[in-house]
């Protein structure tokens, strides 16, 4: 344990956050009051003792997941011959499928059995089955190979192309439809898709965690933490900066230019002359050929208390 929250810290300090010795140390000693078993609980105690910026919570979040991602034997991705451990999966796929009347085998499964699944799962807000479908999606699309030198951005492609989430949104809705007693109003409708979008959204973070994992897996925890590193947004370049990236900056320097804007208004307002006297500049600058040499300024005049 020891090690791994040294990695850790490490990690944190390479990806940029300002980690001290002593933040170290509150850790440690966090995480001592705490439940080790709640995963939650965890990460948030590492979060208030190591993290100090808003920008920075992204970063520690995606460094948390690589180093501390679910592990034990319900979730094991390689046996002993480096092939994907499928056993516990196998065996819930079977039960469902049965229920279905379907073969009970996951291999077997065909794409429109799975979207069936899927479909079951995000209309009940089932996130038990959300997550075990995760699983079954990124066996059966991503096409994981150990030792392959691929990223993750081309696995999560793979796996949600061959879902084709859009429609099942829309799929969603017209189930959402057929059980309303009554026609939806446009406000019901737009709160019905706002939760399907939303149930939709977990389950690719879902996905995503699960490709992460078995790339965790098979590659290493340092490997896959330095393949996911990304720039704080006060060390990316602008000029280079993606949407995203240029989102987050905006975001990091609101509070500066709320700040500079209050610091001006406050310099305006105690000056001692007032804003600038157009007529009286030009008329003074006749006597230098209309060259505005000497700007005028009116008199300041203070606000009247209310």
């Amino acid at each position: 344990m020891l090690d791994l929250m040294s990695g850790f810290v490490v990690e944190l300090r390479n990806a940029g956050l300002p980690v001290s010795l002593t933040e170290n140390l509150d850790a440690m000693e966090a995480v001592k009051h705490i439940p080790i078993e709640d995963r939650d609980a965890f990460k948030y105690a590492l979060a208030t003792t190591l993290v100090k910026n808003e920008q920075h919570w992204k970063a520690f979040e995606t460094v948390f997941e690589v180093y501390f991602s679910l592990r034990g034997p319900e979730y094991n991705v390689l046996d002993e011959d480096g092939e994907i451990d499928e056993d516990s999966l196998e065996e819930w796929m079977s039960q469902q499928m049965r229920g279905m009347g379907g073969q009970g085998s996951s291999e077997d499964m065909s794409p429109e059995e799975i979207a069936e699944m899927l479909f079951r799962a995000l209309m009940n807000a089932d996130e038990a089955m959300m997550a075990a479908m995760a699983r079954a999606a990124v066996t059966q699309f991503a096409g994981m190979e150990p030792g392959r030198p691929v990223g993750g951005t081309y696995y999560l492609y793979r796996t949600l192309r061959n879902l084709d989430l859009d429609g099942m949104l829309d799929r969603l809705m017209e189930q959402a439809q057929e059980r309303s007693e009554e026609d939806m109003t446009s406000l019901q409708e737009r709160l019905e898709r706002e939760e399907f979008e939303n149930r939709i959204e977990d389950l690719k973070k879902e996905i995503e965690a699960e490709i992460r994992r078995r790339l965790v897996a098979d590659r290493g925890v340092e490997a896959m933490a330095k393949t996911l590193r990304k720039p704080l947004p006060e060390d990316v370049d602008f000029m280079h900066a993606s949407r995203e990236e240029m989102a987050n900056i905006r975001k990091a320097i609101q509070p500066l230019t709320r700040k500079l804007a209050a610091r001006l208004a406050r310099k305006r307002k105690h000056k001692r002359r007032g804003p600038l006297d157009f007529r009286a500049t030009v008329r003074q600058s006749l006597s230098y050929g209309g060259v505005p040499a000497e700007p005028r300024f009116r008199n300041p005049r203070p606000n009247k208390p209310e």
